[in-house]
């Protein structure tokens, strides 16, 4: 299956009261902890969209446009896009205060928003979502998600693009620059015209994946990948284009904490980090567990999380492998019954087979991930998940 979307977008409130390391979260103990996450799904066999409470699945008031959906959670962590074949819509993850702890979750709404067309497709792009319609992109900012009637951005090149536009970076004086995507080319848009520079024009016909936090993005096409940096130039932004040395494969990539990590058609992960204002390939890459289900990253520290059908694996960027939690009460599970969503310094592993939720996390001062809870689920079609969370925040715990 496509690890590219074993990663999720439901609004799931999951309240653990487990044990660290028990077997059951309705163990009771004096050492019992409380952990509160914001976790949403999507399920096979119904349009609902539902959050998790205690395992249960609520069903928030509106449905998603079909069974099934997809879901891709913001990179600031308070938004998802819920994607079908013919139509996106999206979702703001409600806050609360903490003197309102102990009072009842307040679902999520969908938003007013939807994009409705064909050929769809949509990724992350510096603070917006970049929805790719009918052979053109529109972009939504996260932030407009929370207003009554938000509205896209459209835009309009003299193109016929094939994957949605970066937006590298956009002002009131200059407008916006792009990185839009044909059938041939890579180019590099100023407004709504095509810079005439050669270095702003790269040969791109089969696009793996992109990632884009800050003023970098990473594209991976043809078996190659290359960074995009924004620099100020007398007043003036521009884009510019790097190779990145030591990749001759296609790799899905993803970023967070400022770190980006690929996983190549090889078989191996790759870590860039940002050295003298460019990014460079730490190492060269080292291998993926056989048999790998899904992966992700945690939005902390970019720790690397891989799973299998019997254990979630955590591995720094050098390689080495510094936790192996095994799924203990998931005995038939498989990559087809298994979810896996990160949040901060936190991950959470669906399996509907055992019809189970584990939460592995990292403690405050602690050095090792753990399973921190177990939780029954009250549906077995788990198809995507996502944890609603501050980035760059320490996941709280109560204890």
């Amino acid at each position: 299956m496509n690890t590219l979307y074993k990663i999720a977008a439901l609004s799931v409130a999951a309240s653990f009261l487990s044990a660290c390391g028990s077997s059951s979260s309705s163990t009771s103990s004096a050492s019992e902890e409380s952990h509160e996450h914001s976790l949403m799904i999507t399920q096979t066999n119904t349009d609902a969209l539902s959050v998790l409470e205690e395992g249960t699945a609520e069903s928030l008031a509106d449905p998603a446009a079909a069974n099934g959906a997809q879901l891709l959670l913001s990179d600031n962590g308070e938004a998802a896009a819920i994607i079908n074949a013919a139509s996106v819509q999206f979702i703001a993850a409600h806050h609360e205060e903490e003197s309102d702890a102990e009072e009842e979750h307040e679902l999520p709404e969908l938003s007013s928003l939807s994009i409705d067309g064909s050929g769809i497709k949509v990724v992350n792009s510096n603070g917006h979502f970049s929805v790719l319609v009918d052979g053109s992109t529109q972009f939504v900012p996260y932030e407009a998600l929370e207003d009554a009637a938000p509205e896209a951005e459209n835009v309009s090149f003299t193109l016929t693009e094939t994957y949605p536009a970066l937006l590298l970076h956009e002002d009131e004086t200059h407008g916006l620059l792009t990185l839009t995507f044909d059938s041939i080319n890579a180019v590099v848009y100023e407004g709504n015209e095509a810079s005439l520079e050669a270095e702003h024009t790269v040969s791109c016909s089969t696009i793996n994946s992109t990632a884009h936090v800050g003023e970098f993005a990473v594209v991976s096409c043809d078996n190659k990948s290359f960074s995009v940096k924004v620099e100020e130039v007398n007043g003036e932004h521009e884009a510019v284009i790097a190779t990145l040395e030591g990749i001759t494969t296609a790799v899905q990539w993803q970023s967070r904490a400022g770190v980006f990590v690929g996983l190549g058609a090889d078989d191996k992960f790759y870590v860039l980090e940002e050295e003298d204002e460019a990014l460079v390939l730490e190492g060269e890459g080292f291998a993926a567990p056989t048999d790998m289900c899904a992966w992700a990253i945690d939005s902390l520290a970019a720790d690397i999380f891989a799973l299998t059908k019997s254990e979630l694996a955590v591995y720094s960027h050098e390689g080495s492998k510094d936790a192996a939690l095994t799924l203990d009460e998931s005995p038939n599970a498989n990559c087809e019954s298994l979810t896996l969503t990160a949040a901060s310094q936190a991950v959470f592993v669906l399996d509907n087979s055992a019809t189970k939720l584990y939460e592995i996390d990292k403690e405050s001062g602690a050095s090792l991930y753990h399973i921190h809870g177990r939780e029954d689920v009250s549906v077995s079609d788990v198809a995507a998940a996502v944890s609603f969370h501050e980035v760059g925040a320490e996941t709280s715990h109560d204890h």
